[in-house]
C-alpha cells in the first residue's frame, strides 16, 4: 500500500488515510466497514481542506 502511495505522489496525509481505509475497509479487524468508509468520507473532507490550504 505504501509503495502505491508513493509510486503515485500521494503527499496529502489525508489522502494517504483515505485510500488505506478504503482498500481495508472492514478488514483490519477492530472496526466494521461502515465505521471505515464513514472515517474515508471524513478523510475527504480533510483531504479538501489541506489542499485548499496550499
Amino acid at each position: 500500500m505504501y509503495d502505491v502511495l508513493k509510486a503515485f505522489e500521494v503527499t496529502n496525509p489525508a489522502l494517504q488515510h483515505l485510500i488505506k481505509k478504503a482498500l481495508c475497509a472492514g478488514l483490519r479487524g477492530h472496526k466494521d466497514k461502515e465505521q471505515d468508509l464513514c472515517e474515508v468520507l471524513a478523510s475527504a473532507k480533510r483531504a479538501i481542506e489541506l489542499e485548499a490550504e496550499k
